[in-house]
């Protein structure tokens, strides 16, 4: 517990030091939430379709309306394999590392965002637990609004695509999500 408080301090004192230090919005970090949908037809029937993703965004001002991105995610899902009945749980954990040009047009400023993207998936079930990771790629489109000139509301959408083999078949890690971040600029 300690040792939490004093990480939470460490942070909070970065961020201070840095809004001192660094003009508005070199930097853009928060958290995320959205709704993922796998665009893998045996996992939307195994995991039962769309579910909760999130994660911390952070962004860093490369020149102008140019951003550097790298966003950690995790979307996971219990249910049963469809043949046995067998329990089931899906973790994905995207990590994406990409660029965004942001359309400075004052309060409401539109955005698009490609990138690399990296998957670490683990399967764990009664009959046994496959665990990878894959690589693709994802792009993005949304909309930044400024509710002041350190607090941004970031409303976007994403389609990713990262293909891997576990099993000797093909099965599709990435998807469409929507989500919602609460971006701090400094």
């Amino acid at each position: 517990m300690l040792l939490a408080m004093k990480k939470i301090f460490a942070v909070l004192f970065f961020l201070l030091l840095s809004s001192i230090i660094f003009p508005n919005s070199v930097f853009k970090v928060g958290p995320y939430t959205g709704y993922f949908s796998p665009a893998d037809k045996t996992l939307k029937d195994i995991y039962k379709g769309e579910d909760i993703i999130y994660g911390l965004k952070l962004g860093v001002r490369a020149w102008k309306g140019l951003y550097v991105w790298l966003s950690g995610m995790q979307f996971k899902k219990t249910s049963e394999t469809t043949l046995l009945g067998d329990n089931t749980t899906l973790t994905l954990n995207p990590i994406n590392l990409s660029l965004r040009y942001t359309f400075d047009l004052g309060t409401i400023n539109p955005y698009l965002q490609g990138g690399y993207s990296y998957i670490f998936y683990k399967e764990e079930s009664d009959i046994g637990d496959v665990k990878g990771e894959g690589k693709g790629y994802c792009l993005d489109a949304g909309i930044e609004f400024k509710i002041s000139p350190r607090f941004i509301i970031d409303v976007g959408a994403r389609y990713s695509r990262a293909t891997v083999r576990p099993t000797g078949f093909d099965v599709q890690l990435g998807g469409a999500q929507a989500g919602v971040s609460f971006l701090v600029a400094f």
